[in-house]
């Protein structure tokens, strides 16, 4: 199977006249939040970033998550735990939208929604065909 029919079977691409009302209904009131804080993280793991459009997107176990929209592929450095991987972006707003859950949990924990963005896309990470490389960057 290919990474790009493994990615159609791992998430389906929001539709444009869509995204406003899925950002909410998946992220709540908190959902302006969480988009600037995956920007931040991608600012901090990326040194080349500089803005760009993002794709949402719903994984098949009903998970919420935005990428940045390019078919080329995107170099994520954790100031973490110094992994370096390079992937598509895809994978890489997985990983993003995972970091921005966790720290938006630590600012507001009773966001629930966030909650079970966070839970869904971790139980959903082995599906992807980069899982190896998101898990790196998680670690």
């Amino acid at each position: 199977m290919s990474t790009a029919q493994a990615l159609t079977e791992f998430s389906t691409r929001v539709p444009e006249l869509q995204r406003a009302e899925t950002m909410h209904q998946y992220w709540g009131d908190r959902c302006v939040d969480l988009e600037m804080f995956v920007f931040r993280f991608m600012d901090n793991f990326n040194e080349a970033y500089n803005g760009g459009y993002w794709d949402f997107n719903i994984t098949h176990n009903n998970a919420f998550y935005i990428s940045l929209s390019t078919d080329k592929p995107v170099r994520l450095v954790s100031p973490l735990n110094y992994a370096d991987e390079t992937m598509s972006a895809d994978a890489a707003g997985v990983v993003l939208t995972i970091f921005a859950c966790s720290y938006a949990l630590d600012k507001f924990p009773d966001a629930e929604e966030l909650l079970a963005t966070y839970d869904r896309l971790m139980a959903v990470v082995g599906d992807h065909p980069e899982a190896s490389k998101i898990y790196r960057l998680l670690d």
